[in-house]
Parts: C-alpha cells; sequence; structure tokens
C-alpha cells in the first residue's frame, strides 16, 4: 500500500514539532500494519483497515492518537486519556521522547485484531 499525497502534504505543512511527531508514529503505524489504508477525513490523517483503527490530531503542543475501539482496548500501558468519551481513547504525545514504539505497535495491532474480529463475525 502506498502513503498517501494528501497525509504527505498534511505532514509537511504541520510544525516543525508536531511535523516530527506524526512522520515518527506514521512510521511505526506502517511497520506495525503494512497493508493500512491512510486518508484525510476530518481535516486530519485516518489509518483504516477493516474498518477504522486509529486518527492523529494535533494540539498546541503535541498531537494525540485517537482509537476508535479505544473502548474495547485493554490499555496495558496505561497510557489512554479520553476516558470519559463513549467509544474513543487517546494517547498524548507531547514531545518524541513520548513516542514509546514497541507499546505503540501493540496497540495499533490490538486495534487492527478488533477489526478482524468484528469483520469476521459478519461473514
Amino acid at each position: 500500500m502506498k502513503h498517501s499525497k494528501d497525509v504527505d502534504r498534511y505532514i509537511a505543512a504541520a510544525p516543525p514539532l508536531q511535523r516530527t511527531i506524526y512522520s515518527l508514529v506514521r512510521k511505526i503505524i506502517w511497520e506495525s500494519i503494512p497493508d493500512v489504508e491512510e486518508s484525510i477525513k476530518y481535516t486530519v490523517p485516518f489509518y483504516t483497515r477493516k474498518g477504522l483503527l486509529c486518527y492523529l490530531s494535533p494540539l498546541d503542543d503535541g498531537m494525540y492518537i485517537g482509537f476508535a475501539k479505544g473502548y474495547l482496548m485493554s490499555d496495558s500501558a496505561g497510557i489512554f486519556s479520553g476516558l470519559d468519551r463513549k467509544q474513543i481513547r487517546h494517547i498524548v504525545i507531547k514531545k518524541k521522547s513520548d513516542i514509546k514504539k514497541k507499546v505503540l505497535k501493540e496497540y495499533f495491532l490490538e486495534a487492527m485484531v478488533l477489526n478482524e474480529i468484528k469483520s469476521e463475525k459478519f461473514l
């Protein structure tokens, strides 16, 4: 699967800190799920595979990763915020050192598995 030119432009237009964080997180998403599809929806990058996995959204001082089925995820590292929301859970990233590659890969894979289970359930 190819990277989206729209997401390329989105990242290129971001402020320097966000650009760095977006690029690193995007790379981890692609390493974790090589056949993920990315696009711009609601003005931010979205990642899908058999349904919505996550999206990347800016903060004034960083960004966050929103997981569509976060309420079903284990949050094994205890890093989710947005616990007051019905479904979506977030991981806030304010600096490069907040990016824990191994943990993020586990979360992206768990999100993918939840979509796999959902899609198989309706076959």
